[in-house]
């Protein structure tokens, strides 16, 4: 469990020993590399000044002035970037920070302590470190992306990152509970933390592309009072602590929140923090919006949500075949119509910041502030009927009518039905709502699954409909999946089934669909524009009676 209490036993601080003088020399013509790094036991504390870029080798203290580094800072395998201190060498009226304008990145067992503040993590020159609470602070500034690869631990207070936050595994293992003088870990302050164990912790941090931490195995974690543009994805997070994975109350996710496969389950724990996430797109997993999680202290017992939709969220947009977009409820951000080459698809950028088309000959085209992906691929040897966005941001999918899977951007390659032989063709696909896997449905019904997160739930290939299947959408709330007929038929499978057109007249066949951010709803969408809307899915309006130089050939939810 993870205390924010007063002095527990005797505060040990690591002292910087020596001093790494660098920056930018006089007469020199711009700022110099530096390379920074001592022991646990005697840091070296970098100078501060401006530096072209930085090699942590070492234990590498950001306390002697603020330092910027104009290019990129790169931890190695073992070493400690620690930035805790908000005075030059403790000196009143000074002030101590980090700034990197490029990126920085961390190996396998690095550590990183990146910004103090005084409520949650008391700077370590504070004069109230022993009692609290503090009054000092100190900004780690990081203008393009942040990765760690394998790190031992990562703790980010008060810090800024311009593009994506990135942690892929780590962490202490069976080793967490195991406090030892070799880390850095273990000479936290204890009014911050104090069983001097190894953990990972991000809070009062601003994202503004996508943050993802995966595969993370140690004693404790947190994510609180966090704004994040994009999407944020936690996911496979095992910890010690029956008390960790305290994601909530964080600020505003812009996309998709996903909370896969983590234990403890996400909950409110005994961070104090009882407000739910605001997200722009979906939640998923342990943070699906209809998800309740005891928050403790309360009789009779009280069930509270971990993530809601931000207030202005949902709409829509239909794509025409001549790249027309009309939008419902969601901003206006371009369209390619006039264009010679058929548009087959839409994906939306995960919060509806964004959208994408492409053509039937793989051509994708990116409209709004934030893309999902955008390029073009060999030519395909069928056309491109289908289109998702990875959920957790940094790519899109397409699928070609005999299965052939491409990939853009960062979007992982799962699988494809390209070299089986099919019964009929493919005509849509959905990403599993972790982003780790999709499935592709084939008009007669056959599903197709690829990926960890994409499980198979039935299909309806080999038994008969009266019309051909058209297209599919995922439930973030349940993992499963609908399918839907030109007559407008649905097909539930570990979805709720809320109803459907089927046996009903339409003025022109059903082309397309979408789901609810909640999983408690879905659109259909008809050629000539017409929306139907079904359980929680608000109707935001149509294009039925609108004349249309094309035909609608989907549709996609913001």
């Amino acid at each position: 469990m993870r205390n924010r209490v007063g002095l527990v036993g005797v505060l040990l601080l690591m002292v910087p020993i020596g001093v790494v003088v660098g920056g930018t020399p006089a007469g020199a013509t711009g700022p110099t590399p530096a390379t920074c790094g001592g022991s646990v036991a005697s840091p070296q504390a970098l100078a501060g000044g401006t530096y072209s870029s930085l090699d942590v080798t070492g234990v590498c203290d950001i306390s002697a002035g603020d330092v910027t580094v104009t290019g990129d800072v790169t931890v190695a395998s073992g070493a400690a970037l620690v930035s805790a201190w908000a005075l030059d060498d403790g000196v009143p009226a000074t002030t101590s920070g980090l700034t990197v304008k490029g990126n920085l990145t961390a190996g396998s067992g690095a550590s990183l302590i990146l910004g103090c503040e005084p409520g949650n993590f008391i700077c370590y020159d504070d004069p109230a470190i022993a009692t609290g609470p503090g009054t000092l602070s100190s900004v780690t500034t990081v203008a393009g992306s942040l990765t760690t690869t394998g790190a031992l631990g990562v703790i980010l207070h008060r810090s800024s990152i311009g593009g994506d936050l990135v942690m892929a595994g780590g962490g202490c293992g069976q080793t967490c509970a195991t406090p030892s003088p070799t880390n850095v870990f273990y000479y936290i302050p204890a009014i911050n933390f104090t069983a001097r164990e190894v953990y990972s912790d991000v809070e009062d941090t601003s994202v503004g592309g996508d943050l993802s931490i995966t595969d993370l195995a140690s004693n404790w974690f947190g994510a609180l009072r966090n704004t994040v543009g994009g999407s944020a994805t936690f996911s496979d997070i095992t910890l010690a602590d029956p008390d960790g994975n305290e994601i909530v109350h964080n600020l505003s996710v812009g996309g998709n929140l996903i909370c896969e496969n983590d234990s403890p389950a996400v909950q409110f724990g005994d961070s104090g923090q009882s407000e739910a996430t605001p997200v722009g797109g979906y939640g998923a997993g342990q943070c699906a919006f209809n998800r309740r999680v005891l928050y403790p202290g309360f009789t009779p017992p009280l069930y509270l949500p971990v993530a809601v939709a931000a207030p202005g969220s949902g709409g829509y947009w239909l794509v025409a075949s001549d790249g027309g977009i009309f939008s419902y409820g969601r901003p206006y951000y371009g369209s390619s119509a006039g264009s010679s080459s058929a548009t087959a698809a839409m994906a939306a950028t995960p919060g509806g910041t964004g959208y994408q088309l492409v053509t039937s000959a793989g051509a994708v085209s990116a409209f709004g502030p934030r893309s999902a992906c955008s390029g073009s691929i060999p030519a395909p040897n069928r056309p491109i009927v289908g289109m998702a966005a990875v959920p957790g941001g940094g790519g899109c999918w397409t699928v070609a009518s005999d299965g052939g899977i491409f990939t853009y951007g960062g979007a992982p390659f799962y699988g494809s039905a390209g070299s089986l032989p099919l019964n009929r063709p493919i005509v849509g696909m959905a990403s599993a709502p972790g982003g780790n896997g999709y499935w592709l449905v084939a008009s007669d019904g056959g599903i197709f699954s690829y990926g960890s997160g994409a499980t198979f739930q039935g299909s309806m290939g080999g038994q008969h409909l009266n019309e051909p299947i058209v297209g599919m959408a995922s439930d973030p709330a349940t993992g499963g999946y609908w399918l839907v007929a030109s007559d407008g038929g649905i097909f539930a499978f570990g979805a709720p089934f809320l109803g459907s057109m089927g046996g009903r007249h339409l003025n022109a066949p059903i082309v397309g669909m979408a789901a609810a951010p909640d999983g408690n709803g879905y659109y259909l969408v008809a050629s000539d524009g017409g929306i139907f809307a079904f359980g929680s899915a608000p109707f935001h309006g149509s294009a039925g009676s609108i004349p249309l130089a094309r035909p609608i050939v989907g549709m996609a939810v913001g």
